[in-house]
């Protein structure tokens, strides 16, 4: 009976993951998949980052406060009904912000309570001259948030999937959105994917 049940489960998982034919074309690297994934994520952030960089809002903050500005990451949400892992896009973003050399970047919320713990921890056993001080940390001056939607089209045997990743930043003093961002005209085609659907 365990038998059957798995040749059952193995038959549907094959059938499933068979919805599109191996062949899809696509505008991004070689790495031929009809979904979303690493390699497009890191393409599609280093472009937004880019654009992050040339915005008004972050060159007027930076000539008027004379440093760098300071920006984390909040919640990237999943509406493609993919489960896709949003956190790659996220760590894509960190990565852009960290190499950019304009940006600097603050750990994530979960991140900042393990170290905030930490340095209590510090408070109570370290070396007193080591031991980092208590409520003395820097604070982020943006935080990046958005989504990852999908488009799908259908036309006879083709399947075209368009990817759709919008980016918002806000200012953490006023809560104003300050700008928005999507990808450039020029990597859009990372986020398109044709494929054949296979007939049942």
């Amino acid at each position: 009976m365990k038998k059957a049940c798995f040749a059952a489960l193995a038959m549907l998982l094959v059938v499933a993951s068979s919805a599109f034919a191996a062949k899809v074309k696509r505008g991004g690297d070689a790495n031929m998949t009809p979904y979303l994934n690493e390699s497009d994520c890191r393409v599609v952030c280093a472009d937004i980052v880019d654009q992050v960089i040339k915005s008004p809002r972050i060159e007027r903050f930076a000539s008027r406060n004379t440093r760098d500005p300071v920006v984390t990451i909040g919640r990237i949400k999943d509406e493609t009904g993919e489960f896709f892992d949003t956190q790659i896009i996220a760590n894509s973003l960190k990565t852009a912000i960290i190499k950019s050399g304009v940006l600097e970047f603050m750990a994530n919320a979960d991140i900042r309570d393990e170290m905030r713990q930490e340095v209590i921890n510090q408070a109570d056993h370290a070396n007193e001259a080591q031991a980092k001080a208590i409520d003395d940390e820097d604070a982020a001056d943006f935080m990046l948030t958005g989504s990852v939607k999908i488009m799908i089209q259908n036309n006879g045997k083709k399947q075209e999937r368009t990817y759709i990743v919008n980016i918002e930043m806000t200012d953490l003093q006023t809560h104003r959105t300050v700008d928005m961002f999507e990808p450039s005209e020029k990597v859009k085609d990372y986020l398109k994917k044709i494929g054949s659907v296979k007939s049942r």
